[in-house]
Parts: structure tokens; sequence; C-alpha cells
């Protein structure tokens, strides 16, 4: 047989079986004969596929289907334990690290202080070390751990893991992918912070099966991950996102990124604590919430002005994209009605005429371990990616 025949021949089997794998995950339990109706394949390579999951560990026999007058039939789901992963999100000091199965159920969460300062070598020694302290920590076989997903925020190309652009630690072009597999010996996947949160809610939460949703995040920062015809979008070389960076008043008060007038420096957290608290903006976004509730007027000043101004930035996203599902997350959530209803409402406001009608807008709050969460959800995407996809990325995973 010749090379291209037995390479189409293989290209066919490896995507038939990630078709059947990929049924199993998102709608199982299903039956053998559910997934031959669903999938349009034999019912003989669907018996063949299945044996070679089964017998692989991917999936297991849950039991029998209610009877419908025949046969009772047997019903597989995803084996979670099948493999493990890794995710964490690097921030300015510290890093949270978790390790999951492959539903992102978290087995061991580990917080740690980040070492290193800026340096990108001493940074990624640390991460190393969280991350083999997370495995060990999760007892998980570490040849069974797929990989490690890190979410960060900046301008991140996933295909070269190289981070473009990090206003944390001021890095330009550093190949923390790289760095970090010579280090773990595991496979790498950067992403932005933001839509690493995105994929999860893709994967398992509310933007399960719907094709256009966004996720807004607000908090130190204010991002956006955007999933437009089921695929996250990124943008050239990762530059996508970047909503707390939209000018809204060109003669505003300075932002982190070196602009002025920036969303993020008129609505983040930070804004907030420096309307209440003045010029240093001391202390913490919790604080405002407690003055808030106890009818300082001054602290629902600040948080409503921040909502405001999301609102306008809601605005844009739905005159641009018109997005089914718009979810609202990250840590900045918090304040609750204070922030969250000036904001709904500018966003009503501003919005072109019927637009909304279309469009769900859900609050999910975060934590620093639903980051991490996230994180992973990233390579569990990559772990069960379109073999087409992997060999156009140039990834190969497990």
């Amino acid at each position: 047989m010749s090379q291209p025949r037995r390479a189409n021949r293989d290209l066919i089997k490896a995507l038939n079986r990630n078709l059947i794998l990929n049924l199993i995950r998102r709608q199982g339990p299903l039956s053998r004969t559910q997934l031959t109706e669903i999938s349009g394949l034999s019912v003989g390579a669907i018996s063949q596929i299945t044996s070679d999951l089964l017998g692989e560990g991917w999936i297991n026999e849950v039991g029998e289907s209610d009877s419908t007058g025949g046969r009772r039939q047997v019903l597989l789901r995803l084996n979670p334990n099948a493999g493990y992963v890794v995710g964490l999100k690097l921030m300015e000091d510290r890093v949270v690290c978790a390790a999951t199965d492959l539903e992102t159920q978290v087995l061991h969460y580990f917080d740690a202080p980040l070492a290193g300062g800026h340096d990108p070598r001493a940074v990624s020694n640390s991460i190393a070390a969280t991350v083999d302290q997370t495995i060990r920590l999760a007892g998980v076989p570490r040849e069974r751990v797929f990989g490690v997903g890190i979410g960060l925020a900046g301008v991140i190309n996933c295909q070269s893991g190289v981070v473009h652009y990090s206003p944390f630690f001021r890095w330009q072009d550093v190949p923390l992918a790289a760095m970090l597999a010579e280090r773990l010996g595991l496979p790498i996947f950067l992403e932005n912070d933001v839509n690493t949160l995105t994929i999860t809610e893709q994967l398992f939460g509310p933007g399960h099966d719907v094709p256009n949703f966004v996720v807004m995040t607000v908090g130190r920062g204010i991002g956006m991950g955007m999933v437009l015809n089921h695929q996250l979008y990124q943008g050239e070389q990762g530059g996508v996102g970047e909503l707390g960076h939209i000018t809204l008043d060109p003669d505003g008060p300075p932002c982190a990124c070196g602009k002025r007038g920036c969303l993020e420096a008129l609505a983040a957290d930070a804004a907030v604590l420096r309307a209440f608290q003045g010029a240093d903006g001391a202390g913490e976004l919790a604080d405002v919430i407690r003055a808030a509730e106890a009818g300082d007027t001054r602290a629902q000043e600040a948080l409503a002005r921040s909502g405001h101004y999301l609102g306008l930035g809601l605005a844009a996203i739905v005159n641009m994209l018109c997005p089914s599902l718009i979810i609202i997350s990250g840590e900045g959530v918090s304040a609750g009605a204070y922030r969250l209803e000036p904001m709904l409402a500018t966003m009503r406001a501003h919005t072109f005429h019927g637009l909304l009608q279309s469009v769900e807008v859900m609050v999910r709050p975060t934590d620093d371990q639903t980051w991490a969460r996230g994180a992973a959800g990233l390579v569990v995407g990559k772990i069960f990616e379109s073999p087409l996809a992997q060999s156009a990325a140039g990834t190969v995973a497990s």
C-alpha cells in the first residue's frame, strides 16, 4: 500500500475515533446504537472504536439504558480519570495551580508566591516547582499527566507558546512554553487568562453548545474572550480581546498600558478604589463594597461610575458582535447590584435598537480556583481537539 493512501486511512481512522470520543464526552452516557445513529458510522466501526476506547481506559460502561421494548443497551461515558491535567494562572507575585481530571474537577489546589521577580528564567523555575508540587500532592501518576495549561494577562501567541507582551512582567517575546517544557518534560499550553476562562465556559459551562458568546471579566483588569461559530477567536498572534483598552475618554486618567482614558482606567477595581479612597487608591474592593452596603454614598457612586463605563463596553460588544450570550465574570462582580445595575442600564441605553432582544446576559462570579480550572480546561480542549486541527497547529496531544 502506498504511503499517501496509508496516511489518509490513518487520518480517517483518527478522525472517526475523535468524533466518537467527543460525542461520548459531550452527550454521554450514550449507547452504541445511539452513537451509530448520531455519527453516521457503521455498526462495525462503532463496535471497533468503542472496544479500543474501552481497552485503553478512555471510556467506561456505566449501566444500561431504559428499555423501549427491545434489548437494554449498555451506556458508555468518558472516564474522567483516563488522564490528568494541570492548570495555573500566573499573576504578578503569585501563582494559583490546580491538578484536575478530564472533567476539570479539582483534585488538588495550590496557591504559592511567585519567586524570581520579572526575570523569565527565574519565574519559569518558580512555576515549574509549583507544578511539581501540585502533581505530587494530588497523588496522580506523572506519566498520566497530559499537559500543563497556563493563563496570564497579555498578548499570548498560543501556537508558538510565546508571551509577546506581559503588562505584569513587562516581558516582550518570551518563549515561556519552551522554557517550561524543558524544565518539566510535559506539553505546555499558553493562553491569555480570559481565554482560558472562556474555554472552560464552552467545555463545561453555560457556553456549552452556544455558537456565539462572549466572556467579559472585571477585576484588576478588564478582559474579553470570544467564541464565534463554536470556535475561540484568537486574532493574529493572540492579539484579541483587549476590551479594557478601548479609549472612552482621551483626556481621562492614565492607564497602566501607557495611554489615557481606557475602559480599564475608568472602570476596573483600581479605578473604583481611587474614586473612593483618593489618588493612592489604597485598600481593597471589599472595603468599598462594605462601605456601600453601610450607606456610604461615595462608595456607591464609585461603584456606579464603574458600572456606567462597563455598560458602555458591553454596548460596544453587542453592537459589534451581537452574541446570543454574554457572561460577566471575574472577581469584580462581587460588588453586586451597586456596580451591575448601572452597568446593565447603560448597556440598554447605548445598544442599537432591537439587538438586545436576542442577547442573554449572565453573571458568573469567579475565584482564583476558577481561573486555575480554566487553564486546566485549555489542556482538556487540546486533548480532544480534532486531528486536523492538531496537524495544522503542529500540536501532538496524547
